[in-house]
């Protein structure tokens, strides 16, 4: 079994930071850092780059930070019990070093879903929890085992997964095509075609989805109007961005946040 006692998704810092715990946590503390940081290892800083993974075992000494204005990760406590007290071992993840993944989406997604569950108030959320912490794991083990394909030997695969973890982290931007291919010097019909060839969809249904995934979150643990959603989301009209929900989930906005009502979800207030 494994318990989630604290996350979050989707966490900011507005400066730059310094944390030290040298006792450490009483749990395990996963963090997904989207942005440069850096790491205490073996007793010497070290810089890091965006799509860096962390997990600090139970009373290990926890150092980390970040230079820059602006930072941002998900994180989750977590003990494990029982059968899974050796998981992290069995599956060979990492426990006190930091490393670097060539892309965090599928995982970040299921930070999102268990910070949801967190929220919710019915009978199953702890085994629903217990669950996605494996799939979450077990993802994670998945990557680490994966051999980088041709992909990543192209010398626009890094700035362009750069600019799209900008875009993942950041999907309320007024982002534009021609915009991002000229930040990268290519012609828009060039750009478009990496794209699609490097992350298997297009720049633009990255920003809807993740628009989107932002917006479900924020319907859930708010009480924000669908108005103030959508501009918080990075839409200019509310109806583009109902017609939008509606395509990707099935639900009108209104809709998806009484499901979750109804199932038991708390809310937050956040404004």
């Amino acid at each position: 079994m494994i318990t989630v006692n604290l996350c979050g998704y989707d966490s900011m810092h507005k400066m730059a930071f310094n944390r030290s715990y040298p006792g450490g946590y009483e749990d395990y503390a996963l963090l997904f850092i989207k942005t440069e940081c850096f790491f205490e290892v073996n007793g010497k800083i070290k810089d890091f780059p965006p799509n860096t993974v962390m997990i600090y075992g139970v009373h290990s000494p926890v150092h980390y930070g970040c230079r820059n204005s602006h930072y941002n990760d998900d994180w989750i406590h977590f003990e494990l019990h029982g059968e899974d007290a050796n998981l992290l071992h069995e599956l060979a993840i990492p426990v006190g070093r930091p490393f670097t993944l060539p892309f965090l989406g599928t995982l970040t997604d299921y930070v999102r879903l268990i910070v949801q569950e967190k929220l919710s108030a019915h009978s199953h959320s702890r085994q629903v929890t217990d669950s996605l912490m494996h799939a979450l794991l077990y993802s994670l083990a998945s990557q680490l085992q994966t051999v980088p394909d041709g992909n990543m030997n192209h010398k626009y695969y890094y700035p362009m997964n750069e600019l799209r973890m900008e875009i993942l982290n950041a999907p309320y931007q007024k982002w534009d095509t021609p915009r991002l291919a000229q930040r990268l010097h290519l012609s828009i019909s060039h750009f478009q075609h990496l794209y699609k060839q490097f992350f298997g969809t297009t720049c633009i249904q990255d920003i809807i989805q993740a628009r989107i995934k932002h917006a479900q979150l924020y319907l859930c643990i708010s009480e924000m109007s669908i108005s103030s959603l959508a501009s918080f989301c990075g839409y200019d009209n509310e109806l583009h961005f109902m017609r939008q929900f509606k395509k990707q989930t099935g639900m009108t906005p209104s809709q998806y946040r009484e499901s979750h009502r109804r199932q038991g979800g708390e809310r937050v207030s956040l404004y």
